[in-house]
């Protein structure tokens, strides 16, 4: 087991599915140096089932639960920050599979002072579903030639951000410069930045606008630098049921940060 230069937060409620095929995805990643966090919102046996059952893993796996008491998922990941090992840090959403090259790319790319946002392909109904019961494997899907083949599927299933699945060190080159906002279910950051702005606010309450836009303005409003790594850092989103819209509170609460004199969050890592 190498000694891990990355810590990478897992975000999870309730699709235990969806996490045995991120843990798969990880198991082919080019780079092994990283630590896993899973930060579960809730506590699911379904998901403790997953996480015993995968066996020895080439990466030590910590599983951070807490009580369901509703949207707390800010409040998980605080947790997650303080019990990670490294000072780098990668974040996704249980939903979200990783390209072989995920890890790879938000290693290359951050550095303190630089957070990096990569983004998902929203993938339609019919492609997860053949994703989840494992009549279409992912490594065809993360195979650029294949994945190009498949992109008149994917787009007649009603996939979103298509393009986003092109892994391209070229298209990465010529797009990395451009402004870009951070995206909580595929971004890296460095622990020391995410203590200068006292880590995710956890006001927030509700899932929705603004948990996502509350660290980004306050990351860029510390100086830190948002680096966009659109066509390295893939994943690919199973698509299920929005739960949830816009959330009024939240955009109050996304108002209050933007009209604040400071960076930090009152109720965040610490509480001020």
């Amino acid at each position: 087991m190498n000694t891990p230069k990355s810590t990478l937060i897992v975000s999870v409620y309730n699709d235990a599915a969806a996490l045995g095929m991120i843990i798969d995805s990880l198991l082919d990643q080019s780079a092994m140096d990283f630590d896993v966090i899973i930060s579960e919102d809730g506590s699911s046996d379904n998901i403790k089932e997953v996480i015993t059952d995968s066996g020895k893993l080439p990466f030590n796996l910590t599983h951070l639960t807490q009580e369901d008491k509703g949207f707390r998922k800010n409040i998980a990941l605080n947790k997650a920050i303080k019990q990670s090992n490294t000072d780098h840090l990668i974040f996704i959403d249980g939903d979200c599979v990783p390209h072989p090259q995920f890890i790879t790319a938000h290693q290359n790319y951050l550095s303190p002072g630089v957070a990096c946002s990569g983004r998902r392909v929203e993938l339609g109904k019919s492609f997860s579903s053949k994703l989840r019961n494992k009549t279409y494997s992912l490594n065809r899907l993360t195979n650029r030639l294949y994945y190009l083949i498949n992109i008149p599927y994917l787009v007649y299933d009603n996939a979103k951000n298509v393009e986003s699945g092109i892994y391209s060190k070229i298209l990465q080159f010529i797009t990395q410069n451009r402004k870009s906002r951070l995206l909580g279910c595929n971004f890296s950051c460095s622990k020391g930045d995410l203590f200068k702005v006292n880590g995710f606010n956890e006001d927030y309450k509700e899932a929705g606008t603004g948990e996502d836009s509350d660290i980004d303005w306050r990351l860029t409003m510390a100086g830190i630098k948002v680096k966009k790594i659109k066509f390295s850092a893939i994943q690919y989103h199973l698509y299920h049921p929005r739960s949830y819209g816009i959330s009024q509170e939240n955009n109050k609460l996304l108002e209050l940060t933007k009209s604040s004199d400071t960076y930090l969050c009152e109720n965040g890592l610490k509480k001020l």
